[in-house]
């Protein structure tokens, strides 16, 4: 939700709308540089710390980001380094919030509920990513911005409800802890040493840099390909919102079923069809109606994505592998975003996104012909 506002309202910021993406990709920069600083400290820190304790500061720096830059786009004094700060501190705090949270499941519940939280916590996580912006973009277009962001602050007081009516158990208790950084090296040991989980992430990072970032560059597309404003900005998200939201309730019905590695690569190689499509729609009906897919495509691939690594994960190390998987598409993508946006400005966007969803289908193509991830239940 808060990420479209902001969005929109950088579109609106920008000097010319032909440097909109370039902006975008700005803000998407600034989010980038403090998960790819903090997150392997913040998911060793999820290892060792109580975790509820971890997410209620998160929560509430969020919420306090979202409440100032409301405050300043209803009093018209906002500018375009306010947005640029905020973003960096809610990177921040997301940063410390994302592997926190996933880590958070096994002290949840029991064994045999396991899949099915995690099935459930993958759409949880990954939904509001799609979904929110959809939400952002039916409320921008009615109510404006600045009331955008105060529903997005108000809608942080709801989770620190349910976090303080938590009772999860203890972190791992271990007699004699290494220091952080010999934790956090421990955690890269494993990850180069586990083939299938290696695989899963190096396919992530590029499907978050390249494919994800469609999303943040909705609001470029929408004015500068389709011609459109708010309320067909708010059509188009409103469609991928639909089809992500289809997607996350599929994951979590699948979660606990056999050949989740293939139904990830094949999610996916459908992902980056769609977008190839998406990317040559010249109308608010043919685009809205390759959202759909696209949405529900790239849900199912981050929730299998999501559910592998925390299945197939020892316990002790389920805080810093989530870390690198939240780096990755907290991290990288706005880092795609920048990218993105930057090749748009030299190119086009269309041709742009065309080229992100050829390298998803040879990427995915190449995974596919490892044995690690498409042997994994």
């Amino acid at each position: 939700m808060a990420t479209l506002a902001q969005g929109w309202l950088v579109v609106e910021l920008a000097p010319r709308p032909a440097l909109a993406p370039f902006y975008l990709g700005i803000i998407g920069f600034v989010r980038a540089i403090p998960v790819l600083l903090l997150s392997g400290v913040a998911g060793t820190i999820a290892d060792r710390m109580d975790r509820r304790r971890l997410l209620i500061i998160s929560q509430i720096v969020l919420g306090v980001s979202a409440l100032a830059l409301a405050v300043l786009a209803q009093t018209h004094v906002v500018r375009m380094w306010h947005v640029i700060a905020l973003a960096a501190v809610s990177a921040v705090a997301l940063t410390f919030d994302a592997p926190t949270r996933q880590s958070l499941v096994p002290h949840l519940v029991g064994p045999r509920e396991l899949v099915n939280a995690i099935g459930l916590n993958s759409a949880a996580f990954n939904g509001p990513g799609i979904i929110g912006p959809a939400i952002g973009g039916i409320l921008v277009s009615t109510v404006g911005v600045a009331d955008t962001f105060y529903i997005n602050a108000v809608s942080y007081a709801a989770v620190l409800v349910a976090l303080l009516a938590m009772t999860p158990k203890p972190p791992v208790l271990v007699a004699q802890r290494p220091g952080i950084w010999r934790e956090l090296l421990d955690g890269l040991h494993y990850v180069r040493n586990q083939r299938a989980i290696l695989t899963l992430l190096v396919l992530a990072l590029l499907v978050s840099v390249v494919a994800r970032p469609y999303i943040q560059l909705l609001p470029a597309f929408v004015k500068t390909t389709l011609g459109g404003g708010p309320n067909a900005l708010g059509v188009l998200m409103a469609a991928s919102g639909t089809g992500a939201l289809a997607g996350s309730i599929f994951t979590a019905f699948i979660g606990s079923t056999r050949h989740r590695g293939m139904i990830a690569l094949a999610c996916a190689v459908l992902s980056g069809l769609s977008l190839f499509v998406f990317s040559h729609t010249k109308t608010v009906v043919a685009a809205a109606s390759v959202l759909v897919a696209l949405g529900a495509f790239i849900m199912l691939y981050m929730g299998m994505t999501n559910a592998l690594l925390q299945s197939h994960t020892a316990l002790e190390m389920r805080g810093r592998i989530m870390a690198s998987y939240t780096m990755i598409f907290l991290g990288f993508m706005p880092l795609g975003t920048w990218l993105l946006g930057t090749a748009a400005t030299l190119t086009s966007l269309p041709a742009t996104l065309a080229t992100a969803g050829v390298l998803v289908v040879l990427a995915a193509a190449m995974a596919s012909r490892v044995h690690g991830p498409r042997d994994l239940a």
